[in-house]
């Protein structure tokens, strides 16, 4: 499957924007979108997100548009990219949350005014490759049972909007003192492990979106596989390897990071039951069943290079 534009014909486009996002840009992204929409002569259709309604529903017209463009958090962009899944049309992204995890995953600019250029501007529509859980919901970033669950569901929207991402790692500090270990039956592509860890992800990316970050630089996001991550970590017993990765970022050893790779779907059960996150968004518990989809979305990224 190919694109179906990449700004050469473009003509159409609809954006959608999150006016709660981050730190509550979406007035003045809709202004520049608008203003930029004018001067290339395009038709430019903006929707905002309110707090009932989704938005993968305000895309659910998308085959209208030549385009899509969406500003907000990583929930946002999710939630947009679960209306596109499977269909042609290319998305911009334009950074507007705290993390914006996803737009640094696939190369967008961290800029909100240059990312709205980029957005309206010729672009290269990237294949983006998708998780699906329990087949309802897709990922584009990581699915995480247990600590970072947990970290996801106590950093309220509060806490982000005061702190912004320093937020995000008060409540990693608090729960890292309180880590216990909890037993894994992992099926991937048929193969039974049993195993014991802190934490387990289903990751598509390895940017973690803080201090710039990044789990391991092979894990990639247009690979046609997710990777399975099993953690063995406390700061008591691996205080000295984690800050060795904070300060020089070392790769994380095999004896806390197991990676392995998931060709076609992961099944995960764990005892005691463990919260599950996905993409910055609790989402139940386990058992969980992950489906990888390949090639599930395009994103633009700008033909301009980045400052």
């Amino acid at each position: 499957m190919v694109p179906r534009d990449t700004g050469d014909s473009m003509q159409h486009v609809l954006a959608v924007i999150n006016p709660r996002s981050g730190w509550q840009q979406g007035a003045l992204v809709a202004q520049w979108l608008s203003e930029i929409a004018l001067t290339h002569g395009l038709q430019l259709t903006i929707r905002p997100t309110t707090n009932t309604t989704s938005a993968s529903t305000l895309v659910s017209d998308a085959g209208q548009f030549d385009r899509v463009v969406v500003s907000g958090g990583d929930g946002t962009v999710m939630q947009v990219m679960n209306g596109l899944v499977n269909t042609r049309i290319p998305l911009a992204i334009v950074p507007g949350g705290t993390g914006n995890v996803i737009a640094q995953a696939v190369g967008v600019r961290s800029d909100p005014r240059l990312a709205c250029e980029d957005a309206l501007g010729e672009c290269d529509a990237t294949p983006v490759d998708l998780g699906l859980l329990d087949e309802k919901v897709y990922f584009a970033l990581r699915m995480s049972i247990g600590y970072e669950a947990l970290v996801t569901q106590d950093t309220t929207p509060a806490l982000k909007i005061r702190f912004g991402k320093l937020a995000y790692l008060w409540q990693a500090a608090l729960h890292a003192m309180h880590q216990s270990t909890v037993r894994y039956r992992i099926d991937v592509d048929g193969v039974i492990l049993h195993k014991r860890a802190e934490s387990v992800w289903v990751a598509n990316t390895g940017i973690l979106g803080i201090l710039g970050l990044e789990l391991d630089p092979e894990i990639s996001p247009s690979d046609r596989q997710l990777d399975l991550c099993i953690f063995r970590f406390t700061l008591r017993r691996n205080l000295q390897r984690v800050l060795q990765w904070l300060l020089h970022r070392e790769r994380l050893p095999a004896t806390v990071l197991t990676r392995i790779p998931v060709k076609q779907y992961v099944n995960i059960a764990a005892v005691p039951r463990q919260p599950v996150q996905v993409d910055g968004d609790t989402l139940g518990h386990t058992p969980s069943r992950i489906r990888v989809v390949p090639g599930g979305v395009f994103v633009c990224k700008s033909r301009r290079e980045a400052p």
